[in-house]
């Protein structure tokens, strides 16, 4: 993450803000890395190497209300883009960020992107997420309040994503990333009984699969 990309980031954070639309979303992915040192007591350092910055629309029906999201985001100088097959939309501001919105995948799945209303565009389902809702916390910096995953949650949602992950490459780095953060999570009381929280609310197939990646990496969890 360079300057030019910190900047742009905020100024998405800005315009969610105005548009009361940041208590709906939770910030996932490697950008969540971002807030994380506001939530450890060590000195955890995020190694982002991406521009592209995902957003979990907890609640596809809320708010009731609908906002002028593309036209403001035009505005803000972003570019607007939907994708011929899946109709999922995604906003760039110039070469710096990619923003897209994810959500849960409902019912069988049969769907692969799914309306929000509010904002007029569709977001991609991906059940791999689900976890992550259960696990939230907030994060208060530059005078925004921002949704993210535990730290203990995030770990175990990129761990239990790593088998199906591609491309490679991108399996090697959030290894890396969840090394790093265990090392934190580890320092502390709190994050260790929240992993301990996060464990205990899997299933045996996904126990399996977090067994499995953990063996094949050489992670060590508690």
């Amino acid at each position: 993450m360079n300057r030019e990309q910190e900047h742009a980031f905020w100024d998405t954070i800005k315009v969610l803000h105005e548009l009361d639309i940041l208590p709906h979303i939770m910030l996932i992915g490697s950008w969540a890395e971002y807030l994380y040192p506001n939530l450890f007591d060590t000195e955890f350092e995020p190694n982002i190497r991406t521009r592209d910055i995902d957003f979990f629309y907890r609640n596809l029906n809320m708010p009731n209300k609908p906002i002028r999201f593309v036209e403001t985001m035009k505005r803000n100088g972003f570019l607007y883009d939907v994708d011929m097959v899946s109709e999922v939309a995604r906003f760039y501001k110039e070469d710096l960020l990619e923003v897209e919105f994810l959500t849960k995948v409902i019912g069988s799945g049969a769907q692969s992107s799914y309306l929000i209303r509010a904002l007029g565009i569709k977001a991609e389902g991906l059940r791999i997420i689900n976890i992550l809702d259960d696990f939230a916390t907030d994060v208060t910096k530059n005078g925004y309040t921002i949704i993210v995953p535990l730290p203990s949650a995030y770990v175990i949602q990129k761990l239990l994503a790593n088998p199906t992950r591609v491309p490679a490459n991108k399996k090697e780095k959030d290894i890396a990333a969840v090394v790093n953060l265990l090392e934190h999570i580890k320092a502390s009381e709190k994050h260790r009984q929240d992993l301990e929280r996060v464990l205990a609310a899997l299933t045996s197939k996904q126990l399996k699969v977090l067994d499995d990646v953990t063996k094949a990496n050489s992670i060590i969890l508690l």
